[in-house]
């Protein structure tokens, strides 16, 4: 309104200064109602002028009422948004949960289930370096047991009997964990007890290691002697099985005090009249232990005494 009143002012300023610097001036004064009618006539502009301003601002303030009404409905359609983003956004991590325990759950099932074997193996790994008291079916393998050494991936058990004093040499004995019992109950200062009710495979000599890591080790060559006549002979079987184990001893042909055992299935092994005895009698008792008795045993030749006898 205030640039509408301005250029009024402006145009009556530029129309007087026109009118009152040219002859028209003269006839002005003499037509008063002219002269009244310049005089009068930028009031009513003015007023005209004043009418449609305050229409337009009128219309002005109407249109602001009405952005502004809009305004605060947007502001308020903008906050129900937001809360239904915040909704979508819990919803989703619902959604994202429950997914994730569905899945949990179906993995659950899906991966396959411990088999007995498993459970037994995980059980003996806790005990791997520890002794065992291990039985079979007609016997224990000794008060001292014997040393877990292994378990493996197939669930096949590893017990290692090192030479010493309940055994002349070194061997190994392999049980699938479905064939072996496991309490877990002290037996002297054995932590654990094993029964093992079917061996795997065959027993594995070791010769005279003492510790289990010692196997990797290369074996010093034992001296190759000519055999001569048999010395001695036993056979051992167990009840229900076509099982059977056999040792023979032969004199060396040359007629030195060396002799060799052959044991089978365990090796062969060679050493003078005493350090075979110690062998064959050790063996022996191995076997008793495993459920084998003796079937027949016989002597033969020899020019140093074998001490060596059959148990009943």
């Amino acid at each position: 309104m205030k640039r509408a009143f301005a250029i009024v002012a402006v145009a009556v300023l530029v129309i007087m200064a026109i009118l009152l610097h040219t002859p028209a001036k003269e006839w002005l004064w003499t037509h008063p109602w002219w002269h009244s009618f310049l005089v009068d006539a930028p009031t009513v502009v003015l007023a005209v002028i004043a009418f449609i301003e305050l229409r337009h601002s009128e219309k002005a303030n109407a249109f602001r009422a009405e952005a502004n009404t809009q305004r605060e409905r947007a502001n308020g359609l903008a906050e129900e948004a937001n809360g239904l983003l915040r909704q979508i956004a819990i919803l989703n991590e619902q959604l994202d949960a429950e997914r994730n325990r569905q899945i949990g759950r179906i993995a659950d099932h899906v991966k396959p289930q411990l088999t007995q074997a498993d459970k037994i193996a995980a059980k003996l790994r806790k005990y791997i370096g520890a002794r065992a008291f291990v039985s079979e079916s007609q016997g224990n393998w000794g008060p001292m047991g014997a040393e877990i050494v292994e378990v493996n991936e197939d669930n096949v058990l590893t017990l290692f009997m090192a030479c010493g004093i309940s055994s002349s040499t070194a061997w190994a004995v392999h049980a699938h964990c479905n064939e072996v019992e496991v309490v877990e109950i002290a037996a002297g200062s054995c932590p654990v007890q094993i029964k093992v009710l079917k061996r795997y495979g065959e027993t594995v000599q070791l010769g005279e290691i003492r510790k289990w890591e010692d196997r990797i080790k290369p074996v010093s060559t034992q001296p190759t002697l000519e055999k001569g006549s048999m010395a001695y002979y036993a056979t051992y079987g167990k009840a229900g099985s076509a099982e059977v184990r056999e040792m023979h001893i032969y004199a060396a042909r040359d007629g030195s005090n060396m002799f060799v055992l052959e044991a089978t299935p365990d090796g062969t092994f060679y050493g003078n009249n005493v350090e075979i005895a110690k062998r064959f009698m050790g063996l022996q008792v191995e076997y008793e232990a495993a459920g084998f008795t003796h079937r027949g045993s016989g002597t033969g030749t020899s020019k140093y005494k074998l001490f060596v006898k059959t148990l009943a």
